[in-house]
């Protein structure tokens, strides 16, 4: 309570948790501030410090750099089937940083747009926005979504299978 983030990063927004969400997916915010000049809206900002004495009652909010709790062991994507020639894993619960262009209503035409867009390292589908399929620059993909997404990558190529059988060993 009484505390502010500088400079604005983003939209405001009328509920804290519309505002938190926003602000994780926003690269430039580091917290949130609620105006009570200003109908009492979230607002996204720069931040980075919190200064604890706001001259108008304002009150924010940064995301706790507290220790997170030891992940349990994400199981293996499944692979999805092939879009033109690549490979899509599926991440269950998990979502990329920042937008890296227009959103689609199908996977299969995420995928397409993704492929062929040098800022795209994923797909995530966001539950919240009529399940819409958004480009996502990542590259890492979040295993702890707050809003229960769903993302795709490209997956790994694999290795070659190694022969099974040794070549003979010539005799001498």
């Amino acid at each position: 309570e009484n505390s502010f983030l500088y400079s604005y990063a983003g939209s405001s927004f009328d509920t804290l948790e519309e505002a938190q969400k926003a602000c994780l997916a926003n690269i430039k915010c580091n917290g949130i501030t609620q105006e009570p000049y200003n109908s009492g809206r979230y607002t996204q900002r720069k931040g980075p410090d919190v200064h604890d004495w706001s001259p108008t009652g304002e009150t924010s909010w940064t995301v706790c750099d507290e220790p997170e709790p030891e992940p349990e062991p994400e199981p293996e994507p499944e692979p999805e089937p092939e879009v033109e020639g690549s490979t899509w894993c599926r991440h269950e619960n998990s979502f990329l940083y920042s937008y890296a262009g227009s959103s689609f209503d199908t996977l299969e035409e995420a995928q397409k747009a993704c492929l062929a867009n040098i800022k795209c390292n994923g797909i995530t589908q966001e539950p919240y926005n009529s399940g819409r399929y958004t480009q996502r620059k990542g590259p890492d993909v979040h295993d702890w979504s707050p809003t229960g997404e769903t993302s795709w990558t490209v997956c790994d190529e694999p290795e070659p299978d190694p022969d099974l059988e040794p070549e003979p060993e010539p005799e001498l």
